[in-house]
């Protein structure tokens, strides 16, 4: 090191120790102190510049001078806020699917995408929030990421068309994608390492409070059957948009509440922004003690042992937007080869099969509990179905809900059926004359090889696809259902999918509150290793 060197960190070191002293306080030189240093870094750090441990020593001494209180939970609020949006962005979907399919006209696997691509937009958000987390700072990328997620889910709500809707939801999902990440690392830069896990577990506790939450407003907002849904109209703001607007509210006061936060001391301390660094440690230190009048922050005597500022060199015009564009892929490239690189090659690939493996198993598993539940659900309705066969039905009026039923070899003469819904049946071989059907909704039923005779269609959504090889002679259709020829199923229940969430979450809430007390006396590992055994351990 040169002597020009020292003495441009020297004086950088001056600046900062005379700004993070109380007013009137006189500063001592460093080479007139009596206090020893040596604890903080190791005396090699002077000769070879300052390492991410000596930083890391440097900023735990700070915190713990600048206490735990009202800052801190504060910005656990506002974390986990950020946290509760995510909960909302993945479980929202699932209420949103039956009420979307009947007004956007979405067919089978058009459902499916509505829900995956929350999931690559997450993948992707991901990616590039947290390359922009190392680069422009934790509070300016978690503040832009909430501000995505808000700022699309308000327009998802208004959106009119499944493709416009699919590409909001695809933005949205892009931002919490990137403040799911940023959340945790934000809100542990703050705390001390040996209170770090179980803060952290607490942030974990407005997870499973955003599902229920989900869960609860969706019980209040959404139709709760399919058959209310039927009898919804279309309405050009319906109940389901308004759910998606009220679901975008955490996002937005989380953004909110960011904004007035200050930037990751720790972050600002890597980047050689040690005055800033220094005033935010004194922030944290005005807030926790707020209330004990007299008491100053004060940062005696003590070498910060961070970067030297970060000189910022004008571009020249002539250097051109591309490369400037590659230059930053680069940059984005070794941030992210960097963790693959050693020695934390080992480490990265242990994380990512285990955060890998948990994540397929607690979304596999959810997926495959609510498919599964519906499998049983319409295999027990198929197995009570009521057949009649070889029957004749003559001035007859049927104004009531027929519903899972298979008719075969019927003839019906002079029969009315008016203002019913007509769920789930089957009409095989049978023969209408003189018959009327007059404001009839349908779900699931068809007529396959019938025969109709002088027979009127009345305001009616008994589309052609209805009609299986049947043959209709002088019938008349009059005042078709308007909308999309879907054969919405109304045997949806809001009631089934209400409980498996509400379960499920609440089952995160002990969990959560156990590791909070256990995981910084054990350990992370001993932790997850626990944790890991505990199904097997219900099962013996």
């Amino acid at each position: 090191m040169t002597l020009e060197t020292q003495k441009d960190d020297s004086e950088c070191a001056y600046l900062v120790h005379e700004e993070s002293l109380p007013a009137g306080t006189a500063y001592k030189p460093p080479s007139q102190t009596t206090k020893d240093v040596s604890r903080l870094y190791k005396p090699e750090e002077e000769e070879d510049g300052p390492t991410l441990h000596s930083i890391a020593k440097f900023h735990e001494h700070l915190l713990e001078q600048a206490g735990f209180g009202a800052f801190h939970l504060l910005v656990l609020l506002m974390a986990g806020l950020g946290l509760t949006a995510d909960a909302v962005e993945l479980f929202a979907v699932g209420y949103i699917l039956p009420s979307a399919e009947h007004e956007l006209c979405m067919e089978e696997y058009q459902k499916g995408w509505l829900g995956t691509i929350s999931f690559i937009g997450m993948m992707t958000g991901a990616l590039i929030w947290g390359i922009m987390g190392d680069r422009v700072g934790r509070r300016r990328t978690l503040l832009t990421a909430l501000a995505c997620n808000g700022i699309f889910g308000v327009i998802a709500a208004f959106m009119p068309t499944y493709s416009l809707l699919m590409l909001t939801r695809f933005c949205s999902s892009v931002g919490i994608g990137g403040s799911l990440p940023i959340v945790f690392t934000y809100y542990s830069e703050f705390l001390l390492r040996k209170n770090r896990g179980r803060h952290l577990s607490f942030l974990l506790v407005f997870w499973a409070l955003g599902g229920l939450f989900v869960a609860v407003l969706a019980w209040g907002i959404i139709p709760r059957s399919g058959a209310t849904i039927m009898d919804t109209k279309r309405l050009q703001f319906g109940r389901w948009r308004k759910f998606l607007l009220i679901c975008s509210i955490p996002a937005i006061v989380s953004a909110i509440g960011v904004s007035f936060l200050p930037e990751s001391p720790r972050f600002l301390l890597e980047m050689g922004r040690n005055s800033e660094a220094i005033y935010v440690y004194k922030q944290i230190f005005s807030w926790n003690h707020s209330v004990k009048s007299g008491e100053e922050y004060q940062l005696t005597e003590l070498e910060v042992p961070g970067k030297r500022p970060t000189v910022h060199v004008s571009i020249p015009s002539n250097r051109g937007i591309l490369r400037e564009m590659l230059r930053s892929l680069e940059g984005c490239w070794n941030n992210i080869s960097g963790v693959f690189s050693s020695p934390h090659t080992n480490l990265t690939l242990l994380l990512l099969v285990v955060w890998t493996t948990m994540s397929f198993g607690f979304y596999g598993i959810s997926i495959w509990l609510h498919e599964y539940t519906k499998v049983i659900e319409d295999n027990n309705f198929v197995s009570r179905t009521v057949k009649q066969a070889n029957l004749v039905f003559e001035d007859k009026v049927f104004n009531s809900t027929i519903e899972n039923m298979h008719f075969t070899n019927l003839t019906f003469t002079n029969v009315r059926f008016v203002q019913i819904l007509i769920n789930h049946c089957t009409f095989y071989n049978c023969s209408f004359t003189n018959c009327t059907f007059r404001n009839i909704r349908t779900s699931r039923t068809y007529f396959r090889n019938c025969e109709f005779h002088h027979t009127e269609f009345l305001d009616t959504d008994l589309y052609s696809y209805k009609f299986q090889s049947c043959s209709l002679y002088s019938s008349y259709f009059f005042n078709i259902k308007g909308g999309c020829d879907i054969d919405f199923d109304v045997n949806f229940k809001l009631s089934e999918l209400f409980y498996e969430n509400l379960f499920a979450q609440l089952a995160i809430l002990p969990g959560a509150l156990i590791s909070s007390f256990i995981l910084d006396r054990i350990g992370r590992i001993r932790t997850l290793g626990k944790v890991k055994e505990f199904p097997w351990c219900l099962r013996v």
